[in-house]
């Protein structure tokens, strides 16, 4: 026999802070293969936008995301 609950679990959408998480470390991690080759210099607006785009764009992916469906 098995019990049901009379309240309802709201459905789980997609892993959005481990998805920031993950683009933001990205994000940091090209921004610094790419100074340390030398396609950008350090004083360029990349080296801040990389790491930014990573945290909104894993977030993005992460609240969209099918896994855990």
């Amino acid at each position: 026999m098995t019990t049901t609950s009379a309240t309802a679990q709201p459905r789980q959408q997609g892993r959005p802070v481990l998805g920031a998480i993950s683009g933001l470390l990205f994000g940091f991690f090209l921004a610094l293969d790419l100074m340390m080759l030398g396609t950008i210099s350090l004083s360029s607006l990349l080296v801040v936008a990389l790491p930014i785009l990573g945290l909104v764009g894993g977030a993005a992916l992460g609240r969209w995301s099918p896994i855990g469906r």
